[in-house]
C-alpha cells in the first residue's frame, strides 16, 4: 500500500508539474476604457461631463485597483487613425498624475505595430503584480482588443466597450475568460435616464 501511494504521490507531483510548465501564468487583471465625452464635429478637447468624468470619476475607481501602468494611443503619422488618441491621452492624465505614472504611448493606424499594447503588457506583467489600465481612442477599440488577443466568448464588446463609461475588465493576459463590462457609475453623469 505504502508502494502504491508513493508512486500516487509521484505521478500526481509529475502531472502538476506538466501542467504547471505548459501553461502561462496567471497575471493580474487589466482594465480598458475609452476617451471621454468629446465634442461633436471632431472639436478637440473633452465636454464638461468628459472632464468631470476625467478630472473626478476615473481617478476615484482606478486609484482602488493598484494600477502601475497606464496605456494609450497616439495618432497615427498620416494623420488618418487614432483621432480620438489625444482625447484619451486627457481621459487618463488626471489619474497618471495622481498615480505619479508616465502614460506609455502606442500607435494606431496602418504601419503601427499591432503587438505594441501586448508587449509592453507582457514586459509589465513579469516584473509587476499592479494591474494596467488602458485608456484608448473609441473608434480605435476594436483593433486594440484584436491585436490584445482578448476574447469575446460571443459577446459583442467592441459596441460595449465604445461608450465612455464602460470599464472592461479583461481577467489577464492569455486567460480565456470572458471580460467583464462594467459601467462607472460616476455620480452626476452615469445612471438610467428620465423616466
Amino acid at each position: 500500500m505504502a508502494f502504491f501511494t508513493g508512486s500516487l504521490f509521484c505521478l500526481v507531483c509529475l502531472v502538476a508539474t506538466t501542467i504547471a510548465a505548459t501553461t502561462t501564468p496567471v497575471t493580474p487583471p487589466y482594465y480598458v476604457i475609452t476617451n471621454a465625452e468629446t465634442p461633436s464635429l471632431n472639436r478637440p478637447g473633452l465636454t464638461p461631463v468628459g472632464q468631470q468624468r476625467a478630472n473626478a470619476c476615473i481617478p476615484q475607481i482606478f486609484s482602488q485597483l493598484n494600477i502601475g501602468l497606464i496605456l494609450s494611443c497616439s495618432v497615427d503619422k498620416e494623420g488618418k487613425d487614432g483621432l480620438l488618441c489625444p482625447n484619451a491621452v486627457l481621459t487618463a492624465t488626471p489619474l497618471a498624475k495622481a498615480l505619479g505614472l508616465n502614460i506609455t504611448l502606442c500607435a494606431t493606424g496602418e504601419g503601427s505595430k499591432d503587438e505594441c499594447v501586448p508587449d509592453k503588457l507582457q514586459a509589465f506583467f513579469k516584473t509587476s503584480t499592479k494591474s494596467a489600465l488602458i485608456v484608448w481612442d473609441s473608434s480605435e477599440v476594436d483593433d486594440l482588443l484584436e491585436d490584445a488577443n482578448v476574447k469575446d466568448a460571443g459577446m459583442d464588446i467592441d459596441d460595449t466597450v465604445e461608450t465612455p463609461d464602460v470599464i472592461l475588465t479583461v481577467p489577464g493576459l492569455g486567460v480565456r475568460v470572458r471580460p467583464i463590462a462594467t459601467s462607472m457609475n460616476c455620480t452626476g453623469i452615469d445612471g438610467p435616464g428620465p423616466a
